[in-house]
């Protein structure tokens, strides 16, 4: 493992700590940031699946946007792979 890869595992950290805080903090517009445009999503062994930025975020404001659902998301001893020079597993 090189000095690089370790500041490439850093930063996929980083945006996994930002999607808990935005999440738990219901900060949409600042979790759209996080994604990319076309991202993809599935949830619950994929019974919710979504393509794009746009409709991921539209259904964590509709999952978790009311006032009465509380969430806490915690996440330690990541195991980040790097496979490849703009992908990596965890």
């Amino acid at each position: 493992m090189t000095p690089a890869d370790l500041v490439e595992i850093a930063a996929i950290e980083r945006l996994k700590y930002a999607y808990f805080r935005c999440l738990d903090l219901k900060q949409w517009d600042d979790i759209a940031e996080l994604f990319v445009p076309e991202a993809t999503c599935a949830y619950s062994a994929g019974a919710y699946s979504y393509e794009g930025r746009d409709a991921i975020v539209a259904f964590f404001r509709k999952a978790m946007g009311r006032e009465s659902f509380l969430s806490s998301h915690k996440a330690h001893h990541p195991e980040i792979e790097l496979t490849g020079p703009e992908t990596a597993t965890g």
